[in-house]
């Protein structure tokens, strides 16, 4: 297991510290009988990391739903962040997907301010969370079972590592710790790769950390990962769906069939798809990670009607206000990039 949990995090680490190019093909095969020949479909290129939140594309894919409806979905291999959604923005991806954060707002600030269009638009969540969440704030096993650490009030004035800042990550630490009693202030905020976390937290470098599945699991199977909180938000959504403004308007047909099948992909994982084998290899066929630690790790969740979490949204937009990340004053107009009005 050991040698196992090696070989997935240095594969996980290459994928996530550089923007991916090799088989942007993988799970484009001919969709046979679910959507007819692949010369009758419409290349779409979507931005994508190979990571379980991104699970109703691989089985829109795989099941032919994009391909029902006249797409052949492209996927391309990128770090994510603040790069997915500026390579979406300039037309490079038709779609993309990421974190609702510093970036996202900022950006359509920008262009708001300068009576421009935003050159995207958020259209459905990427997931959403509920206990036990997909990202836990977690301490060293060691340090826990010695009764150092047992408490989220056990941190105050100690290290606490994120892996991005001004990204949704950083508001979930903040969530965590005032639902444990403490304030953002009452730690000192680090950045640490999920990858490199068992290691620092073993080596006390950091106290705690917010560490994504499938991390999670497998710092749990080797011994050093014990989870202090993972009850601290219900329903809020870090990440979102989004295109190409201008690709959307010169495809209508082709963006609406996109958000149909999509849609269908996500009922399809609500419905049971997370307990299903055939749906459970897919996923293991496009993250590589095995289908033994995708049963055990703590989901991602979505909403098969689409809805965006607009309060959600505001209060990230709040938060990120606070530690003075972002470049306009006011509330912004989501009408403006979301494809739904409070």
């Amino acid at each position: 297991m050991k040698r196992l949990m090696l070989a997935l995090l240095a594969m996980v680490a290459m994928l996530v510290v550089t923007a991916c190019g090799g088989d942007d093909d993988e799970g484009t095969d001919d969709p046979g009988e679910n959507g007819g020949t692949p010369e009758a479909l419409t290349s779409v290129k979507v931005g994508y990391i190979p990571f379980l939140i991104d699970a109703p594309f691989f089985v829109g894919i795989e099941k032919g739903y994009f391909a029902e409806e006249g797409l052949d979905l492209k996927l391309e291999r990128i770090a994510g962040g603040a790069d997915m959604l500026l390579q979406t923005a300039a037309g490079n991806f038709d779609i993309g997907s990421g974190g609702i954060g510093v970036s996202l707002f900022n950006a359509a600030a920008t262009a708001i301010k300068a009576g421009q269009d935003v050159p995207f638009e958020v259209v459905a969540p990427l997931h959403h969370e509920q206990p036990p969440v997909a990202t836990p704030l977690v301490v060293s096993k060691e340090r826990f079972e010695s009764g150092e650490i047992t408490r989220v009030s056990d941190l105050k004035g100690k290290k606490v590592s994120i892996n991005a800042p001004g990204a949704s990550i950083e508001y979930w630490l903040y969530r965590a710790l005032k639902a444990g009693g403490l304030s953002y202030k009452d730690v000192t905020v680090v950045t640490v790769s999920f990858q490199e976390v068992p290691a620092a937290l073993k080596n006390k470098s950091i106290d705690a950390a917010m560490l994504g599945e499938p991390f999670t699991t497998l710092g749990e199977d080797n011994g050093l990962v014990r989870v202090l909180s993972e009850d601290f938000v219900n329903g809020d959504q870090p990440t979102g769906v989004y295109w190409n403004r201008d690709w959307a308007k010169k495809n209508p047909k082709l963006a609406e069939g996109f958000l149909r099948a999509y849609l269908k992909s996500v009922k399809d994982l609500e419905s049971g798809g997370w307990e299903d084998p055939a749906t459970l290899a897919i996923l293991e066929k496009y993250t590589s990670v095995p289908v033994d630690v995708i049963k055990r790790a703590s989901r991602p969740y979505n909403d098969p009607e689409g809805k965006l979490n607009i309060a959600g949204f505001r209060d990230q937009e709040a938060f990120f206000r606070g530690l003075g990340l972002l470049t306009y004053e006011g509330e912004l107009d989501f009408s403006k990039f979301l494809r739904t009005s409070e």
